[in-house]
């Protein structure tokens, strides 16, 4: 593919190759004169014989010299449930006409149609080229030279064109033929304003040489195309090949029905990385932040995060009634870290079926061994306490300690002072893994930074939660770990 490095000197190459058709391509139709109206008419028919029906119809003026960087100026009309178009005047005796069938894929151009008097003939459609790329551009530092993401491309010097955004996808139908490709960006006021800030005309009309002839039925995918003022036009699609190797976001997606096959939309979705609430520092409880939403169909999205701070993560989710209140709650299996290394896609991670929320009544009591002379509790040495350690099963000495309670994967998480009874509700039904930790965050922190195992840290017991009922676990016991100090 060779890019055009001088407009000027292909002036004459282009208008050529634009030219090419003869006079027996001449339009068929009817021309009437009326004072200073010209009327003209055809019925457009497709490569089965079929009408076009909304077919799109442009008369363009004949490009002139300059206009080797431009779209045509033209006007445009559709045709009718019988294939059949009319203007009220066009540009001059002679002009182009073009017919764009988008939905069949069809195409017609004569680039020299003239004005014939007598009944209409159909124009007879063929296969049309099909072009697609994506658009980028480069964003402008400079507030006078912002562009915004609206652009245009098109062949030069003919009527056809297609609106795109940058960064989408674009597919535009060209006839068969020798063409370049143009595009520039879409807001007029925008070129008007950089061309009056002296931009060349030939850095606002980036135009591009499709290398070789365009055959009828063609599909043609290159690029990514970049605009740019200040870019050279052979840097345009250098960046195609660092485009492909980008990492495009990976997303997790998953179903949630209210009852069974009934899906479930407006459902809250939030993303339980902290499996074991140690984030959770301060306040008294933990909560739940909605993420995503399901959609009508029942499906949510939530992109990959960067890392996973354990083996895996899940998703926790919730139905609000009328008044706020959550209604319905459930949670989604856990995702293990390693399904999600090097994920491209989207894994898809089950479907839930929400049910009643649970609630959970409970205290804690603080176990205490007694301390060896080689043994200190972790709250000691954190706190710097002297090494009075108690044995204890029961709440006459240790009632001033605190305790972290949650359900492991969920934002379900609180801290009270043992031998007092607590209270969780809107719980997910069904199994859990309910920890216990201590409350302190500076002893937490001690016994993560010392490299302790999640099982020296974090008790657990496994409790199952009923459907719309509460479930009272009496007293559960927690006993500080300890460490080996030198003496």
């Amino acid at each position: 593919m060779k890019l055009i490095k001088s407009y000027i000197g292909l002036l004459a190459a282009v208008c050529a190759g634009m030219l090419a058709c003869s006079s027996d391509h001449d339009v068929a139709g009817t021309v009437t004169d009326t004072g200073n109206t010209i009327a003209l008419g055809g019925v457009v028919t497709r490569t089965d014989g079929s009408p076009a029906v909304s077919a799109l119809v442009r008369v363009a003026s004949e490009p002139a010299v300059g206009d080797s960087l431009v779209e045509a100026e033209y006007i445009e009309t559709v045709t009718d449930s019988h294939g059949v178009f009319s203007f009220d005047s066009v540009f001059a005796d002679t002009f182009q006409l073009a017919v764009v069938d988008a939905e069949y894929q069809e195409i017609s151009y004569k680039p020299r149609a003239t004005k014939n008097a007598g009944k209409p003939d159909s124009i007879k459609l063929e296969k049309a080229a099909v072009f697609s790329s994506v658009l980028y551009y480069e964003d402008m530092v400079e507030p006078s030279m912002a562009v915004g993401s609206h652009f245009k491309v098109y062949v030069p010097g003919t009527p056809f064109s297609q609106s795109v955004f940058a960064g989408d996808s674009f597919s535009i139908l060209i006839p068969e033929g020798e063409w370049w490709l143009g595009f520039c960006p879409g807001d007029p006021q925008i070129v008007a304003r950089l061309a009056n800030s002296g931009v060349a005309d030939s850095l606002i009309y980036r135009t591009w040489n499709i290398d070789g002839k365009v055959k009828s039925g063609d599909t043609i995918s290159k690029g990514p195309f970049i605009w740019s003022p200040t870019m050279e036009v052979d840097s345009l699609i250098k960046l195609e090949e660092q485009k492909k190797k980008e990492k495009k976001p990976a997303y997790l997606s998953g179903v949630v029905t209210c009852k069974k096959d009934s899906l479930c939309s407006n459902v809250q979705v939030q993303m339980i990385t902290d499996l074991y609430g140690f984030e959770f520092v301060e306040g008294d409880s933990t909560r739940f932040v909605m993420q995503t939403q399901t959609n009508d169909s029942g499906r949510w999205f939530l992109q990959v995060p960067k890392s996973v701070p354990y083996d895996s993560l899940r998703m926790e989710y919730r139905l609000l009634d009328d008044k706020g209140n959550v209604a319905l709650a459930g949670l989604s299996r856990y995702v293990r870290a390693s399904e999600l290394k090097d994920l491209k896609d989207t894994l898809l991670v089950d479907t839930v079926e929400l049910t009643k929320t649970s609630v959970l009544v409970s205290g804690v009591m603080l176990a205490i061994n007694a301390a060896t002379d080689s043994a200190k509790t972790v709250e000691e040495q954190a706190l710097n306490q002297p090494d009075n350690s108690i044995q204890s099963d029961n709440c006459k000495v240790n009632s001033l300690n605190s305790v972290v309670v949650g359900l492991k994967g969920t934002s379900h998480f609180v801290r009270d002072v043992t031998c007092n009874m607590f209270k969780i509700d809107n719980l997910p039904a069904g199994g859990h893994d309910l920890v216990l930790y201590s409350g302190d965050p500076k002893v937490v922190k001690t016994l993560r930074d010392v490299g302790l195992a999640l099982d020296s840290i974090v008790t657990i017991t496994h409790v199952q939660l009923p459907k719309g009922d509460t479930l009272d676990q009496q007293w559960m016991t927690f006993e500080p770990p300890t460490l080996k100090t030198d003496k």
